[in-house]
C-alpha cells in the first residue's frame, strides 16, 4: 500500500492523520492516547541489547519475543481492530489487514513487506525487505496471524541478501492457542502509562514551531526522507537510517529484566546510550556548541523527546530542562553522548525529576 504523501511537504498523510503532535515534545497515536512515540536511529535498539545481554551475561530473547508478543495483541487491539472490526474480521479478507499493517510498517520504517502466498487457515508466507530487526518484525507478524486465525503458529525465515522469507503455518488442530503472556501484556500497558506521563503533560509552550500549512506536520521533520521502495527511513543526504515507533515496549523489557536480575538498570541504561551517541557522532563535523545544543532542542522536540525548556552551556558546561521528557535515562545518555563529543572529555552527569514531566540535567567535564 502506498503511502499517500502531503503536497506542500511531501511527508507521508499518515503521519498527522494516525498521530497527534501537539507541540510539547511528545507524539501520540490517535486512536491509543496512551502510545507515545519517537524517532529515532534504527540500530539503537540492537546496540542496546547487545550490550545489556554482554554485560548482564545471559540472552535477552525470551523478554524480548514476549514482550513483542504482548506490544502486537496490544497494538492490534487499539489502533488496527478496534471497535466494529475486531468482530469482522474473522469473515472478512485478511489481505485487507496485511495490507494496513504493511503500510504500517513502511510508515514506521521498519521495512518493506509484501504476500508471497496466503492460504487461510493454513500458512502466509512474506518477502521482507531490509527489515530494521527481523526478529521483531516475524514475531509482530505472528501474533496478527494467531490473533486472526485463533490457532498457535510456527514461525521460521531465511535471509537473502537485504531480503528475508518470512512463513508462518497455521498448526493443526483447534484450541492449541496459547493465550498471550498476562505479565508481559500487563508490563507493557504498565510502561505505557509510564512512558505517557499518565497523561498529565505540560503545555506546549508560547513560541510555535514552524509547522506544514497543509498537514501541520512539524518543519524540522523535512530533514527525514520516507523511502517506499524498502519501507525506510533516512535523513536526508546521509545514510543515517530512523524509526518511528514507540518506546514502552523496551521499558516493558527492562522492567522485566530487572525483576529477574534484582538490579536497577537505569545507570547501565544511561551509560549504554552514551556510548551509542557517542560512537555514532565520531567523523561527524560539529561546527559549534551553539548550533549542535539547538539542533538537538529541535530534533528533541520534533521527534517526540520533550520541549527543552531552559539550556544554557559553555565551556565544559551544560544544563538543560526537558519537558514531558521520553525516557529518562535514555534521554540523559543522549545528551551526554553529544556533550563528550563537543568537549573531547569524560563528562560528570547530574540530573533529577522534580516531578514527572520535568527533567533536570546538568553536565560538566570531569
Amino acid at each position: 500500500m502506498a503511502l499517500r504523501r502531503c503536497s506542500k511537504c511531501d511527508l507521508p498523510l499518515r503521519l498527522s492523520r494516525g498521530y497527534v503532535w501537539p507541540g510539547n515534545g511528545t507524539i501520540f497515536a490517535r486512536r491509543d492516547p496512551a502510545m507515545r512515540m519517537a524517532i529515532f536511529e534504527a540500530d539503537y535498539y540492537t546496540y542496546l541489547f547487545s550490550e545489556f545481554e554482554h554485560r548482564l551475561g545471559f540472552s535477552m530473547a525470551e523478554a524480548m519475543i514476549r514482550g513483542q508478543r504482548a506490544s502486537a495483541w496490544d497494538y492490534l487491539q487499539d489502533n488496527v481492530l478496534y471497535g466494529w472490526r475486531k468482530y469482522a474480521i474473522k469473515r472478512l479478507p485478511i489481505m485487507l489487514l496485511i495490507r494496513r499493517i504493511a503500510g504500517e510498517i513502511a510508515l514506521f520504517g521498519f521495512g518493506k513487506l509484501e504476500v508471497l502466498e496466503y492460504q487461510r487457515g493454513k500458512s502466509l508466507i512474506l518477502k521482507a525487505t531490509r527489515p530494521f530487526d527481523v526478529i521483531s518484525l516475524a514475531w509482530g507478524i505472528k501474533g496478527v496471524v494467531e490473533f486472526v486465525e485463533g490457532r498457535a503458529c510456527e514461525l521460521a525465515w531465511n535471509k537473502d541478501g537485504d531480503q528475508y522469507l518470512i512463513s508462518v503455518a497455521v498448526r493443526p488442530g483447534r484450541g492449541d492457542l496459547t493465550e498471550v503472556d498476562k505479565e508481559a501484556l500487563r508490563a507493557m500497558r504498565d510502561a505505557k502509562r509510564e512512558l505517557s506521563l499518565g497523561g498529565k503533560l505540560l503545555p506546549p509552550r508560547e513560541t510555535e514551531e514552524e509547522r506544514c500549512p497543509s498537514c501541520g506536520l512539524p518543519g524540522t521533520l523535512a530533514a527525514l526522507e520516507w523511502r517506499e521502495e524498502d519501507g525506510s527511513i533516512y535523513r536526508r543526504g546521509s545514510e543515517s537510517r530512523f524509526i518511528f515507533t514507540s518506546g514502552h515496549v523496551v521499558i516493558g523489557v527492562i522492567r522485566d529484566l530487572e525483576r529477574r536480575t534484582g538490579q536497577n538498570l537505569e545507570p547501565m541504561m544511561l551509560e549504554i546510550t552514551k556510548n551509542y551517541h557517542l560512537r555514532i557522532l565520531q567523523g561527524i563535523n560539529i561546527r559549534s556548541r551553539d548550533s549542535a545544543y539547538r539542533r538537538t532542542a529541535k530534533y528533541l522536540a520534533a521527534g517526540g523527546f520533550g520541549q527543552v525548556l531552559d539550556l544554557s552551556y559553555g565551556e565544559g558546561h551544560l544544563e538543560m530542562t526537558v519537558g514531558n521528557p521520553f525516557q529518562i535515562p535514555r534521554l540523559v545518555g543522549r545528551i551526554a553522548g553529544l556533550f563528550e563529543r563537543i568537549e573531547g572529555q569524560e563528562a560528570e552527569i547530574e540530573y533529577r525529576s522534580p516531578e514527572p514531566q520535568v527533567l533536570e540535567i546538568e553536565i560538566k567535564t570531569a
